[in-house]
């Protein structure tokens, strides 16, 4: 059997002499080679857990194996798994490896525990398996819940709006990306169709500023945002943007009108509903250059079953998203916490903390000293120990992150020029890194000297 181990003779000579001196496997040895008892509980406690696979132990050269593999002392236990998992091929693999030619009880849990807490592994993680869909409540009238964002189109930018009862989606071209832009625009909006109650947006800086804010508070409406980097959240208004680019594409290979196109779109029936976007939202169709009967472009009350068709299109839409999805057990204050990249050229997930829960599937995570908000699907829960500190100086790539502090004025878009700093610290010094966070020295480091 030692014959064929795949183990050096140096190696080979380490693990009997560790097994010679643990305690443990000597009294399993004497066990073994002077026979078990009958009864479990005859048997010294310390070797209890190999009773039940006694008939595959014995023991050849001052080793002891359960089959074909060497059991492993205590003292070469945590040097085997890092020898296993050298090459970090993930917790499968190294347990693959593991099995063909060691054992000791507990093996498994050991060598996931190890992994769990690899920083390599968990710095460049794969992306999470989905969770189960949570779809928005379902609005009780027209525009009374909707949602904006900004969309490009070959160079020109625009800013889209769209009713989450009706579909109906209005795009309005932007002359610049200000806040006060967008805001003029979003007026012109709700003094057409009517201020609603909710207004859902993501985290850009038109949105997530002063300006915005004191506009949703004089026009008394609710403002909620999705998480940064995250526009599943919103899918409502990233639809709409799909389906205003495809029109604006299509119509102008075409050379046709692009807004004939729009409204076109906007009085076909939706697959799935009995009625079109304009239906749902003014209750009656608009001209449009196909011939239409008078009667058909009356006005007409829907009732509520507009209601139950968007109830019963969220249902279906859940019941085949949740098909492979899995639940994500919740984070609370404190847990140590693995960011998912921001961009397709940022690949290690860097390592934060929990600060707070925003709402049911949004935390605040603190990294390195800043604050961010992320969902939990882009979350990667973990059992090392929290070792980035307060005390680390930058970011390698600051800009993959959107931090979560409010910005004060959403029309300056220009960061002063700072000038380069010296990153050593004495005790009284203070700089100012080139986002404009500021810097001290730890105080737990001013018993030390430079």
């Amino acid at each position: 059997m030692i014959k064929d181990l795949a183990i050096s003779e140096e190696r080979l000579k380490e693990i009997q002499q560790h097994t010679e001196t643990d305690t443990q496997l000597q009294k399993l040895k004497h066990v073994i080679q002077s026979g078990w008892p009958d009864i479990k509980s005859d048997v010294s406690h310390d070797i209890h857990i190999y009773f039940d696979i006694r008939d595959e132990l014995t023991v050849q050269n001052g080793l002891i194996f359960k089959g074909e593999r060497v059991i492993i002392p205590k003292t070469l236990r945590s040097d085997m798994i890092r020898r296993i998992h050298s090459s970090h091929i993930g917790v499968e693999g190294c347990l693959r490896r593991a099995r063909e030619s060691l054992y000791w009880p507990g093996l498994n849990s050991e060598v996931k525990d190890f992994i769990l807490r690899c920083e390599t592994c968990r710095t460049y993680e794969r992306k999470q398996r989905k969770e189960p869909l949570i779809s928005h409540e379902v609005p009780l009238r027209p525009w009374a819940k909707v949602g904006i964002d900004l969309m490009t189109f070959e160079t020109r930018n625009y800013l889209i709006t769209v009713d989450y009862f009706s579909n109906f989606w209005e795009i309005d071209y932007l002359e610049n990306t200000l806040a006060t832009t967008v805001i003029h625009k979003l007026r012109a909006q709700f003094a057409r169709y009517g201020i609603p109650d909710t207004c859902f947006s993501d985290n850009g800086p038109q949105f997530n500023c002063v300006e915005f804010r004191n506009f949703a508070k004089e026009w008394d409406f609710s403002h909620e945002t999705s998480s940064p980097y995250y526009p599943q959240s919103n899918g409502k208004v990233e639809h709409a943007v799909q389906t205003a680019k495809s029109l604006m594409r299509k119509g102008k290979h075409a050379q046709s009108d692009p807004f004939l196109a729009i409204l076109d779109f906007r009085n076909t029936p939706t697959q799935g509903f009995e009625t079109s976007p304009a239906q749902r939202l003014m209750n009656r169709r608009t001209k449009t250059l196909i011939p239409t009967k008078e009667s058909l472009l009356k006005p007409k009350i829907e009732g509520q079953n507009v209601q139950k068709e968007i109830q019963y299109s969220k249902e279906r839409q859940a019941h085949y998203y949740n098909q492979g999805a899995k639940e994500l057990s919740s984070l609370k204050e404190g847990d140590v916490v693995r960011v998912e990249p921001a961009n397709k050229y940022q690949k290690t997930w860097e390592k934060g903390t929990v600060n707070q829960k925003v709402n049911e599937r949004s935390y605040e995570i603190n990294i390195k000293g800043k604050t961010f908000r992320r969902n939990r699907r882009q979350l990667l829960k973990t059992s090392e120990n929290n070792k980035t500190g307060e005390e680390s100086n930058e970011f390698e790539d600051d800009e993959q992150f959107d931090h979560v502090e409010q910005q004060e004025n959403c029309n300056n878009n220009t960061i002063p020029h700072q000038s380069p700093q010296q990153n050593t610290l004495d005790n009284n010094t203070t700089i100012r890194t080139r986002s404009g966070r500021q810097i001290k020295r730890p105080s737990k480091f001013n018993d030390f000297v430079n």
